[in-house]
């Protein structure tokens, strides 16, 4: 017996996510249809989401896949999972207080909040 496979019909916000996760996936060359079709499993696409188990987002990402993600960087040197980590972090920063400034400041030892913002607008000056 043959399968027939059906086109699925995406709506925009879905058919966004999904142009992420392939876009992300390129970067980490893995399959983007696999990524997408793990995302779709999870949560139909859909950001924000939670489960019953605790488990967040288009992924369905749990503590425990957390955890090990810090093990992996703690332990293997892949400069690709370290750079999508910080950039992940810098925008959920920058979400959460509105400006470069204000996610800065929250990025930075709070020790070196003297310097540390001025050097990073310096920085952002000389690397345009």
């Amino acid at each position: 017996m043959k399968a027939t496979i059906k086109k699925m019909k995406l709506n925009k916000k879905q058919l966004k996510v999904k142009k992420t996760i392939e876009t992300v996936a390129e970067l980490f060359s893995i399959d983007p249809t696999w990524a997408a079709a793990i995302a779709m499993t999870e949560s139909s696409l859909g950001l924000f989401q939670k489960s019953g188990t605790g488990c967040r987002g288009v992924f369905q990402m749990s503590e425990i896949a957390m955890i090990d993600l810090l093990w992996e960087m703690e332990t293997v040197s892949d400069e690709l999972v370290d750079t999508v980590c910080g950039v992940a972090f810098l925008s959920l920063l920058l979400k959460r207080h509105g400006t470069i400034q204000g996610a800065t400041a929250h990025y930075c030892d709070p020790n070196d909040l003297d310097f540390y913002i001025d050097r990073v607008l310096n920085y952002m000056n000389e690397l345009k």
